[in-house]
């Protein structure tokens, strides 16, 4: 597991374990915010794979952003359609990540498909800008209370 990896999950895993904590630091808030920001459930954020029956499977590689949408029922969210060799999906990502990744129609995004579920990252960067977790992991973060 690379280094940058690492310390995203480890981020997300203390941004959901401790938020009570935390509450009376606005920088360490506004780190623990973007983090949960940047995660997903894989069920939640991909919609209509064009390779599977299921929809839920998308192939490791290399997709254009052909579309950007606002979800009418969430202001918060946004679609892109995403085509690539692997075929072609929708995925919803809170429209603060996509402002923050600076995305925009016609950019390549790379995926790839590590353990835990799916990786979004532009093409050559070190480090992805959301990830999709399996049901699996995604029950690893959930908030829960913490008593000090």
């Amino acid at each position: 597991m690379s280094r940058q990896l690492l310390a995203v999950l480890t981020l997300a895993c203390l941004s959901a374990q401790a938020p009570l904590a935390w509450a009376d630091s606005s920088s360490v808030s506004s780190a623990s915010g973007s983090a949960s920001q940047s995660l997903g459930s894989v069920s939640d954020s991909i919609q209509g794979s064009s390779n599977s029956s299921t929809g839920r499977r998308v192939a490791a590689g290399e997709y254009r952003v052909v579309e950007i949408a606002a979800q009418e029922d969430r202001p918060d969210l946004e679609r892109l359609q995403l085509e690539g060799e692997g075929g072609r999906f929708t995925l919803l990502l809170p429209a603060a990540v996509r402002e923050r990744a600076m995305l925009s129609r016609g950019d390549l995004i790379a995926v790839s498909r590590p353990a835990y579920g799916l990786a979004f990252a532009r093409v050559g960067a070190d480090q992805p800008f959301f990830l999709a977790l399996d049901e699996g992991w995604r029950h690893e973060f959930q908030r829960r209370a913490v008593m000090l």
